[in-house]
């Protein structure tokens, strides 16, 4: 049979036209047709938006993979490209999603996959506790030594107590913080060395320490193991077992420590590592009478202990708590802190020189005032 295209018209009677049109070009199954775009970019586009879909919905445990990864550049990069789009998803509220999903399959991540532990009774000898010590009366031409040191957090926290106490007389502070930093990765940075080399050239009688936020990630126990979640009993114990190192380490004859506790974090999953690194500081203080935890959850937290934003300030007006990303503080978040802190120092000051008056006594305790309020 011959194919249609290779018909050829036949000739009609003489005299005759044949009736009919001429068709003109391609028959009509080798038109191609074109309605917008081709299949293929079609099918693109749809990748494309169907990949940055996935990114907003899954963007916490992108955030939370490259925080395990070594301290670098690398994770610098990772990190630096994640967390604007973690702050489009919780905007969106596109994170939701992910976590309903985690719900429904019965595996929430946004509490601890393990229970608080608490130290085990031995059944030893009771310990005898060394007094709490006592600062020395400050002076005008002798005063209090302060440092204040630790992660990124405490560079924000370090530069408003400076600008505080500048005009206090009786307060002479140094702050030491280094970004990225904690007691997790002593390959990056080792606190413990840095604390022997800054004591030892500041002497300092009031220390404030602060870490954690950089913290929660993988560990490597003393004879090797590695431990990559916080909520194993095993990061705890390795843990646990440094910050104690660390306290013991600043120890000093009238020398007081305030560990600082880190404050609630927007992301449920990561704000419920912190609390678990929270807690053992917390009991790690309970038998070092030197040492005092300052917990600062109630300070920057909502009245159930979770993140919020903002509080009404002193006139009324809501103050910005928290910088984007959901971790770090603002300026006013960070003098906040700061004045907390001033205020404990007042307090000790007090109790040893009744007749003296810190400086910034009166700001600070108008500025905790105004936050239990609200």
């Amino acid at each position: 049979m011959t194919p249609p295209s290779r018909l050829r018209p036949r000739p009609g009677p003489p005299g005759r036209a044949r009736r009919g049109r001429v068709r003109v070009g391609p028959p009509p199954w080798r038109r191609r047709r074109r309605h917008g775009l081709q299949p293929a970019g079609e099918i693109l586009l749809v990748a494309v938006a169907a990949l940055l879909v996935a990114a907003l919905v899954n963007v916490d445990a992108l955030v939370e993979r490259a925080e395990r990864k070594p301290l670098g550049p690398t994770r610098d990069l990772s990190l630096a490209i994640w967390h604007p789009v973690q702050d489009v998803a919780h905007v969106l509220q596109l994170h939701r999603i992910r976590q309903l999903g985690d719900w429904v399959a019965g595996s929430d991540e946004t509490a601890p996959t393990t229970p608080p532990t608490t130290v085990p009774d031995d059944g030893g000898p009771t310990r005898t506790l060394p007094p709490r010590p006592e600062l020395r009366p400050p002076t005008a031409a002798a005063p209090l030594r302060l440092w204040v040191g630790g992660d990124s957090i405490v560079r924000d926290v370090s530069e408003s107590v400076l600008r505080l106490a500048a005009d206090d007389p009786l307060l002479s502070p140094v702050a030491h913080y280094e970004i990225s930093s904690g007691l997790t990765r002593p390959d990056y940075f080792d606190w413990p060395a840095a604390l022997a080399a800054d004591m030892a050239a500041t002497d300092p009688e009031v220390v404030f320490v602060m870490f954690g936020a950089n913290d929660a990630q993988g560990i490597v126990a003393a004879e090797g193991r590695v431990f990559q979640e916080v909520s194993d009993p095993g990061w705890q114990d390795e843990y646990r077992s440094r910050v104690e190192a660390v306290m013991d380490q600043l120890r000093a004859d009238g020398r007081l420590v305030f560990w600082v506790g880190q404050p609630p974090m927007r992301d449920a999953a990561f704000d419920a590592r912190i609390a678990i690194l929270d807690r053992i500081y917390r009991e790690a203080a309970e038998s070092r009478p030197w040492v005092e935890f300052v917990d600062t959850v109630p300070l920057f937290g909502a009245p159930d202990g979770t993140y919020r934003d903002r509080l009404p300030g002193p006139d009324g007006s809501p103050l910005d708590l928290r910088q984007g990303d959901g971790i770090h503080l603002s300026r006013e978040g960070a003098d906040l802190l700061a004045t907390h802190l001033l205020d404990l120092v007042a307090a000790e000051i007090e109790q040893v020189s009744p007749t003296t008056t810190a400086t910034t006594a009166p700001t600070a305790a108008t500025t905790t005032t105004a936050t239990a309020s609200g």
